[in-house]
């Protein structure tokens, strides 16, 4: 499905969404390049693994929520591999669940630049050569009722649902703009999920796990969905995958 294209994710030096995206959407036939910032000890298995499929990986050190990291990314991938057709936003900060009066300026500091301002960052870097080309596909990770979260201890907390809804903003307002240059950009809002061990991400690539609560492949087939061609008309959506959350 996705043959000869290019993607780009970021926060996939982990155990988590960011590597079973990025072996998914490399399953389907793209070459990827894996961001990771400081973290990167699965990085290497993770490359290992897409180039097992015969696609190209190149792991990619670097702060997603930094303007300069992120132009570096892009143009470091389009070098690599020749263009830049898929972005995944899928690094984010860490939360705190407090009360809004515990939660520090410093702290909502950092969850807006990665959750805000680094999409805008993978925005401004990757759709001109999109433009040019007449092909893209944008997917940002945001998070189930991020819009009106009522839950989670001890209160409905700030930062993160905050940084998320941003992202659904996002993609509702982007989205209808780039179509006209075969662009779409739009979000998907995973409910709590559980982390994989590598054999776990890799097993689930021939057969998503059946479970009420979400595993990172649930979250990769959504993305991987988005990015086809089968989902060319869907444009500012956010894709709701609450797992055993109502909706």
């Amino acid at each position: 499905m996705l043959a000869g294209r290019v993607a780009l994710v970021t926060g996939a030096g982990g155990q988590g969404m960011g590597r079973s995206i990025a072996l998914t959407l490399a399953r389907d036939g793209a070459d990827i390049a894996l961001n990771y910032h400081r973290r990167g000890e699965h990085v290497a298995a993770t490359a290992a693994a897409i180039e097992a499929m015969g696609r190209r990986a190149l792991p990619l050190q670097g702060d997603a929520s930094d303007a300069a990291s992120v132009e570096a990314m892009v143009r470091e991938t389009a070098a690599a591999f020749g263009s830049v057709d898929i972005v995944v936003a899928n690094a984010g900060a860490p939360w705190k669940p407090r009360d809004v009066t515990e939660i520090d300026a410093a702290h909502l500091r950092r969850v807006v630049a990665a959750e805000i301002e680094g999409v805008y960052h993978l925005l401004r870097a990757a759709l001109p050569g999109m433009r040019a080309r007449g092909w893209g596909r944008i997917v940002l990770i945001g998070g189930h009722m991020a819009d009106a979260w009522t839950f989670g201890p001890p209160d409905a907390p700030l930062d993160y649902p905050l940084g998320k809804a941003a992202r659904h903003w996002i993609a509702r307002t982007i989205g209808p703009r780039e179509a006209a240059h075969g662009i779409t950009v739009n979000a998907v809002a995973p409910g709590p999920t559980r982390r994989f061990t590598r054999e776990e991400a890799l097993a689930a690539l021939e057969r998503a796990p059946e479970a009420a609560a979400n595993t990172p492949q649930h979250i990769a087939e959504a993305v991987a969905w988005l990015c086809s061609e089968r989902a060319a008309r869907v444009n500012g959506a956010v894709i709701p995958v609450p797992g055993d959350k109502p909706v």
